[in-house]
């Protein structure tokens, strides 16, 4: 690694602020698809085949792609389109991107490759989690006209997101409820000082302020969101396209907020620097 030359190849926040964490780390850096950003003096914006031909690794953003067509690039003039002459241009490279599968749909020819994908990997997953359950706390607090001090809380989900969330929000002195489909989940669940509540309970309802998906399937179904309150603040981070019937909650006066990619939108910085971390760790391997 310590010859390696970074591309960072379009994306978002994330992604400035990747670039210039690897260029604070001694490393040689080119930026392709940013031509609408600022960085600092150390990181080289190039079109990209001078940042391809430059560097030896290369970072894609996350997702690789949204639209199925190019490359994610917010502050790109131009399309990174995903066709033949991009994957011809990355092959001989180590690549890395998140959530590859789109762009590897929308473009077969990145099966010849080298491409991995650092979202796969559990301690990316892990690290992720901690920022989103920030931003959820930061959406909450945003949405909800009360405090999180004294608020009562669900939790869909105890797993990446939900065990990271339900300890940061009884800190904060709400009083917090978890779903558990497994009884050892449950009893994690209470060794941290909050309430099990079997997954099946969901749909009885319950005297709610705050209520927070984390589960990547539809739970709340017009029937169970009618049983919860006017007015219930109901926060969905889960992935898109997550699991809330928005219409049905809008009719029924629930308060229901997509919040989509968190750590990009709160915390973009340590979002980079995650990424990093992950392909850092995925070089060494």
């Amino acid at each position: 690694m310590d010859r390696s030359s970074f591309g960072v190849i379009g994306g978002d926040r994330r992604q400035l602020a990747l670039a210039e964490s690897i260029a604070e780390d001694g490393f040689t850096v080119y930026a392709s698809g940013f031509e609408n950003a600022d960085f600092s003096e150390d990181v080289q914006k190039a079109d990209l085949r001078k940042t391809v031909s430059a560097c030896t690794v290369l970072l894609l953003p996350l997702p690789v792609t949204t639209d199925g067509a190019a490359v994610k690039a917010e502050y790109s003039n131009h399309p990174i389109v995903l066709n033949e002459d991009f994957a011809q241009l990355l092959a001989g490279h180590r690549v890395f991107g998140g959530m590859i599968g789109k762009a590897l749909a929308a473009c077969p020819q990145l099966e010849e490759v080298d491409i991995k994908d650092y979202y796969a990997r559990e301690d990316f997953a892990l690290r992720n989690a901690a920022v989103t359950a920030e931003g959820a706390i930061e959406c909450a607090m945003r949405e909800y006209p009360g405090t999180i001090c004294g608020s009562r809380c669900l939790l869909a989900g105890f797993g990446r997101i939900g065990s990271q969330l339900a300890p940061r929000l009884r800190a904060l002195g709400a009083e917090v409820s978890v779903t558990a489909r497994r009884s050892e989940v449950a009893a994690a669940i209470e060794a941290i000082g909050c309430h099990a509540v079997p997954i099946t309970k969901l749909e009885d309802g319950g005297d709610y302020d705050i209520l927070f998906n984390t589960v990547p399937a539809v739970l709340f179904t017009r029937r169970v969101l009618s049983v919860y309150p006017r007015g219930t603040l109901l926060i969905d981070l889960s992935s898109a396209p997550g699991g809330v019937d928005m219409e049905a909650a809008k009719k029924l006066g629930i308060c229901a907020v997509h919040a989509f990619s968190l750590p990009a939108k709160v915390a973009p910085r340590a979002a980079g620097e995650i990424i990093k971390q992950t392909v850092y760790e995925m070089m060494k391997e």
